[in-house]
């Protein structure tokens, strides 16, 4: 199994019983994660950022609702990880978020997306383009 499939098993173990996953990320240097799940029974998204401590990914910070959110991991006092989500229509397949420039191709799953954005300043603003 790959480190991002494990990563999502570690998430999906530690939310709600049959919460969805709609994304999920690891750091470049795999000490931490990102994760956007859906509450089981009101479809609620929640934001969640992990670190790992040995084999186990622990949570560090989480909050509720689509939008950007932004978290220091340290040591530099203004570099962290950009999390950017929303809903998308229902036969969408990926959105289309532009960060610095540059546009990605995000993959939309449950009729959401979720952009991660590693070592970014807390004033990166992503931008939504569109879905396809």
């Amino acid at each position: 199994m790959d480190e991002v499939a494990a990563f999502e098993q570690a998430v999906l173990a530690q939310a709600p019983p049959g919460a969805l996953l709609v994304g999920a990320s690891i750091s470049p240097d795999g000490e931490s994660g990102a994760a956007l799940t859906l509450h089981p029974d009101t479809h609620y998204p929640m934001d969640d950022v992990f670190v790992r401590e040995g084999a186990r990914w622990e949570l560090r910070s989480g909050g509720g609702g689509d939008g950007i959110g932004w978290s220091w991991l340290g040591p530099d006092e203004d570099v962290g990880v950009l999390r950017f989500s929303g809903g998308a229509p229902a036969d969408a397949t990926a959105a289309l978020v532009t960060l610095q420039g540059v546009q990605h191709r995000v993959p939309v799953r449950h009729d959401h997306f979720l952009f991660v954005a590693w070592n970014v300043t807390s004033d990166a603003q992503p931008r939504l383009d569109g879905f396809e």
